[in-house]
This record gives structure tokens, C-alpha cells and sequence, in this order.
């Protein structure tokens, strides 16, 4: 064999090599990334609390309060499936910080998410949203909130292991009434229409988490659903504080991984020039 076709041999399995591992590598480096953006937008949510005076707290806590009284006291439906609305929308992160309405923490399969106040395609995307004409999740009697997110998306995690979940595990709301646990009592696989599981119960504190199921397939609804219970700081803060730690360490990993593949490409170009 020539030179010459040989270095062309040469060029061609070092192309297909690393394309391979670009492949392999992209649901990881993606749900990553996306993770990191998620993180970004619940420090901002975090910092943007801290900053609000007191008054103004109040005011947005008993704003919620109210809606919720009167979603209980009219006892309406929930919104229409969340994975059936696609209406577009002009996102910028003004937008996303104005929608972002608290924080979602799941440590058994080491989710943190921001809450999102509407359901729209691209809040599906990058958190948990609140289904139309159910409770903000604040906590109080007579409310049941619904968070929804996506499952099995490539580039992100979301609530793709949610099923991973069983009854007595927690998961934990950081809202604008402060931190709430709840504890995992009910878990049921649905029709899309089916939104009975879905209402309000009287005098319940619950929050139901949703998403598509089975996996890949999203013919039907996973439901997970919680109650409240007393949120005790010392032993929960441990459990939120390993979520980060786990995140820290992906991130690692990641930076890891893509300088790896930075010095493998720059040693495939030298080797190719060389030649």
C-alpha cells in the first residue's frame, strides 16, 4: 500500500474513532451540561429570594395561598395532559427566572430541579412544571400540586429514573413558604386522560410528581404521589447536600473526560503531520 493511501486509511480510522466516541460520549456530556444550566437557574432562584424583602415574600406567599384556596374551593380539574400542549414561546432568562417558582429535590435518584410555574415544551425540558389548575406547591390543607417533566430525553436525566422510586421515600420542595418534605404513599400508572388521581383531597397535603411511561414507549402516565410531613433539618439537609456532592462529582468527571479527548485529538493531529 502507498503512502499515500495510507495515511488516507490512516486519517479515515481516526476520524471514525473519534466520531465513535463522540457518540458515546453525548448523552453524558449533554444531560451534564444541562445539568450544570438547571443548577445555574436554582442558584439564581436562591439568590433572588434571599435579595426579596420580606414584605414582597409575604406578598407572593399569600398570592399563591389564595389561588390555592380557590382552586379547593372550586374543586376544577387539572389542566389537559402536559405532554399533549406544544405551544411555542419566545424563552429568554428573564422569562425562566420569572417562571422559576421553587426548587425540586429527589436524593434517591439524585434529581434537583427547578419548579416552573407553567407547562410548556421547553420548561418540560429543563425542569419540573406545575400542571395547570392544580396547588402551588407551598404547602397547606386542601392542596395538591402536580409537577411534570420529561423522561428519557438524551440529553437530559429529568425524570427518566422516577420509576426507581418506592413508597416511604422522600422528596423535598424549596418554595416561597419555605422547605416541605413529602413522603412517597401512593404509586399508579394511568391513561392520559385519566386525571381523577389528580384532585384535590380534602384537608391532604400532596404533591404528585408525573411523567411518561414506559420507558421510550409514553403510551401511559407514571404517577408518584406524597404527603407531607415534618420537614426535619439536620437529618434532610444531609440528604439534599448529597445530591450537590454527586453533582460536583459528575462535573468532575465530565471536565475530565473532555480533556482526555482534547489530548487524544491533539495527538492524533501530530501523529498525522508527522506522517
Amino acid at each position: 500500500m502507498s503512502n499515500k493511501k495510507r495515511r488516507y486509511l490512516d486519517s479515515f480510522m481516526t476520524l471514525l474513532f473519534i466520531t465513535g466516541i463522540v457518540i458515546f460520549m453525548y448523552p453524558f456530556v449533554s444531560d451534564r451540561i444541562n445539568d450544570y444550566l438547571d443548577q445555574q437557574i436554582i442558584r439564581k432562584y436562591q439568590q433572588q429570594a434571599q435579595q426579596q424583602k420580606t414584605e414582597e415574600l409575604e406578598k407572593i406567599q399569600q398570592e399563591y395561598l389564595e389561588k390555592n384556596r380557590e382552586l379547593a374551593k372550586s374543586n376544577s380539574s387539572p389542566g389537559s395532559d402536559p405532554f399533549a400542549e406544544e405551544e411555542p414561546e419566545k424563552v429568554t432568562q428573564s422569562t425562566i427566572q420569572k417562571h422559576t417558582i421553587g426548587v425540586l429535590s429527589i436524593p434517591k435518584i439524585n434529581v434537583r430541579l427547578p419548579i416552573f410555574d407553567q407547562t410548556t415544551s421547553f420548561f418540560l425540558e429543563k425542569g419540573a412544571s406545575l400542571l395547570a389548575e392544580t396547588s402551588y406547591p407551598v404547602g397547606g390543607e386542601s392542596t395538591h400540586a402536580v409537577l411534570s417533566s420529561h423522561r428519557g430525553l438524551p440529553k437530559a436525566k429529568l425524570f427518566t429514573d422516577l420509576d426507581q422510586l418506592e413508597k416511604n421515600d422522600l422528596f423535598f420542595i424549596e418554595s416561597q413558604n419555605g422547605k416541605l418534605a413529602y413522603q412517597v404513599d401512593q404509586i399508579k400508572i394511568i391513561e392520559p386522560t385519566d386525571l381523577d388521581d389528580l384532585m384535590i383531597e380534602k384537608g391532604q397535603d400532596l404533591v404528585t410528581l408525573l411523567t411518561c411511561t414506559p420507558y421510550m414507549v409514553n403510551s401511559h402516565r407514571l404517577l408518584v404521589r406524597g404527603h407531607r410531613i415534618p420537614y426535619e433539618d439536620q437529618d434532610i439537609e444531609k440528604e439534599v447536600k448529597k445530591i450537590d456532592s454527586q453533582k460536583k462529582r459528575s462535573l468532575l468527571i465530565l471536565v475530565f473526560v473532555l480533556i482526555e479527548l482534547l489530548v487524544v485529538g491533539i495527538v492524533c493531529f501530530i501523529c498525522y503531520f508527522k506522517h
